[in-house]
């Protein structure tokens, strides 16, 4: 493919994900129509379907752009700090600020409506595995270089600093971040952290 074209292509395909996300955020998932897609990208019919047959489709693209991302990120912490905390508090620092977008309540909708779909079941747990495994490496760096001491299984710290986040970052978006203390809650993770690793 021409490079022009690669461009083209890469950037039409931005302009659609960007349009899902709008429409997802504002409409939530399950009422989303590809036709409400259509009219916020600005673009023809034809023109979205050559890149995208339905909403799934285009959710399981801004799931795997935002994986992308988020590997990125906890990579670029652990390369940016020579003290693995240091590195943590900084994901939790970003957490308290950005926690709670209209778009993750769109993503946690998708998953729960689609409880009774294997397939959709499937995806979760391969996604879960995988962020499990991103955050697994930053804890893994901390042992190796000597700043952490587990207390219990790294696996099982890890899948509770999760699945804790998750909760904060999904309770914040749904009430509000003062609403539901999200700055305090932070806080008694990070002291459920010092205690497990012994910081």
């Amino acid at each position: 493919m021409p490079k022009v074209s690669e461009a083209h292509f890469a950037q039409r395909r931005k302009q659609i994900l960007q349009a899902a996300q709008s429409v997802f955020s504002s409409k939530g998932f399950e009422p989303a129509t590809m036709q409400d897609i259509v009219n916020e990208a600005g673009m023809s019919r034809g023109g979205v379907y050559q890149y995208f047959s339905s909403t799934e489709e285009m959710m399981r693209a801004l799931l795997e752009d935002n994986n992308m991302e988020f590997e990125k990120f906890i990579h670029s912490l652990i390369e940016k700090h020579t003290s693995m905390w240091n590195a943590v508090q900084d994901y939790l620092e970003a957490l308290a600020h950005e926690a709670g977008t209209p778009f993750s309540i769109a993503v946690y909708e998708y998953f729960v409506t689609g409880w009774r779909n294997e397939e959709r079941k499937t995806y979760l747990r391969n996604r879960y595995l995988k962020g499990q495994s991103i955050f697994l490496r930053l804890f893994q760096e901390g042992v190796r270089r000597g700043e952490f001491s587990p207390q219990q299984p790294i696996e099982a710290i890890t899948r509770f600093f999760i699945n804790t986040s998750d909760g904060i970052a999904l309770e914040a978006a749904l009430l509000g971040h003062e609403a539901v203390g999200a700055a305090t809650q932070i806080d008694a993770l990070k002291l459920y952290l010092k205690a497990a690793l012994d910081i």
